[in-house]
């Protein structure tokens, strides 16, 4: 089955991804830990779910899908860590709803970013909402603005954009799983914030809200 014959798969599949994202900032409001804490537990879990599903996807062949994504796929691995790590950091600095309208410019800043790269033509359609996302995003920022609220949409913007440079880098190798370049993001984001991380401050009610936050928000997203 050739790629433009699976357009409606993947169409419901970023569907569903919106769905599963849109809920980081609720179970972000839900959790009172510290920000290093909630991306330590939350990348562990989502990284075991994203480990767990490639081993089962890919069987004997695991090891292989790994080499083969090669340099890109570390990019693309690193990218969504910083991503992350500027995507939490937004959501408690600013507002749940500018962040995640930022947010929702990434496949658009995607689509303009492969038709630079690669010549990809864009459909008209697409290039309005484009225009729509990057007046929405220029709309988030006024001179009224907190200081706390303008370094989280500022970080959400690193965020959309770091995301949109991941998001053509995946379309770039469709031949190749990019499937460990997540795990990889994931396990990585947890490392690096270790050192800042308080990992046995929850409680039980907060480990449960950290579980659901990476198994839904990043490991099924």
């Amino acid at each position: 089955m050739q790629y433009q014959d699976r357009n409606w798969l993947g169409s419901l599949l970023i569907l569903a991804s919106t769905l599963a994202f849109s809920s980081a900032g609720f179970v972000t409001r839900l959790i009172t830990l510290d920000v290093w804490t909630v991306l330590f537990w939350r990348g562990l879990f989502a990284g075991a779910v994203i480990a767990a599903f490639f081993l089962w996807q890919e069987r004997g062949r695991s090891l292989a899908t790994v080499r083969a994504m090669g340099w890109t796929g570390l990019v693309a691995g690193l990218r969504s860590t910083v991503a992350t790590i500027c995507f939490i950091d937004a959501l408690r600095l600013s507002t749940v709803a500018e962040v995640n309208i930022i947010f929702a410019a990434a496949p658009f800043a995607a689509a303009g970013l492969t038709w630079l790269w690669t010549g990809e033509r864009t459909r008209t359609v697409t290039l309005v909402a484009s225009a729509a996302a990057l007046l929405g995003v220029v709309l988030m920022f006024d001179e009224t603005m907190p200081g706390s609220r303008l370094a989280g949409n500022l970080l959400a913007v690193a965020m959309m954009t770091l995301m949109a440079g991941m998001i053509v880098i995946i379309r770039r190798r469709r031949d190749v799983s990019m499937l460990p370049a997540s795990c990889l993001s994931t396990l990585l984001c947890s490392l690096v914030v270790a050192p800042f991380a308080e990992p046995l401050a929850p409680n039980g009610r907060e480990f449960v809200y950290l579980a659901l936050f990476g198994i839904t928000q990043f490991g099924l997203g």
